[in-house]
C-alpha cells in the first residue's frame, strides 16, 4: 500500500476515493481500519527500507476486490522477537469476514512466506495469535507453525507466539505451486 493511500485512509477517506488510490475496489473493512494505516504510515516515513515488507492489500484478481491485508510487523531480526528467534520476522493477515473458509488466508500466508524466504532469505517466521482466534490458529498449525511461547499484549490480551522454520518451512513452500497473488 503506497504511502498516499495508507495517509488517506489513516485519515478516514470515502472507500471511492481510497480505490482511485490503489486502483482497487477498496472494502468497507478496511475504513474500519485507521489505526493500522498510520500505524504503517508512521513506519514507512520512519524507515523507508520498511516498504516491501509492510502492509499490503489483498485483492481477487478477477474483480479487483480488496478482500483483506497482510503483511509483516517489522523488517527481519527485530528486537522484540530476539526472546524467541533473533533472525525471524513476523508475518500477519487478514482477511475479511465475507471472504473467509475459502483458503485465501493460506495462500496469503504461504505467498508472503515464500517471498521473504526466497528473494529476502529470512529462514524464520514468528506469528502471535489470539487463542480466541481458533480459525487462524488452526491455519497456523496447518502450515506448520508450532506454539513456542505466550504473553499479554496491553491491546490484544493473551496471544501466543507460534514459530515456522527446518523442516516445516520446506514441506510449506514444497506444498505450493501457485505464484504469489501480487
Amino acid at each position: 500500500m503506497p504511502l498516499n493511500f495508507l495517509r488517506a485512509s489513516a485519515e478516514g477517506r470515502s472507500a471511492a476515493e481510497l480505490s482511485t488510490l490503489i486502483g482497487l475496489r477498496v472494502a468497507a473493512d478496511w475504513l474500519d481500519e485507521t489505526d493500522l494505516a498510520a500505524l504503517r504510515l508512521g513506519d514507512l516515513l520512519a524507515e523507508p527500507g520498511y516498504a516491501p515488507w509492510s502492509v499490503r492489500a489483498v485483492a481477487l484478481r478477477d474483480s479487483g476486490e480488496m478482500i483483506g491485508h497482510t503483511g509483516f510487523h517489522t523488517q527481519p531480526a527485530p528486537d522484540y522477537l530476539a526472546p524467541y528467534a533473533q533472525d525471524a520476522v513476523e508475518v500477519g493477515y487478514t482477511i475479511y469476514p465475507g471472504h473467509r473458509r475459502r483458503g485465501h488466508g493460506r495462500e496469503v500466508l504461504t505467498a508472503m512466506i515464500r517471498w521473504a524466504h526466497v528473494d529476502q532469505g529470512v529462514v524464520r517466521f514468528v506469528a502471535s495469535v489470539s487463542p480466541d482466534n481458533r480459525a487462524s490458529c488452526a491455519l497456523l498449525a496447518s502450515a506448520g507453525f508450532l506454539r513456542i511461547a505466550s504473553f499479554i499484549d496491553d491491546i490484544d490480551g493473551l496471544e501466543y507466539v507460534m514459530m515456522l522454520d527446518g523442516e516445516p518451512l520446506a514441506r510449506l513452500l514444497a506444498g505450493t505451486g501457485r505464484p504469489p497473488p501480487f
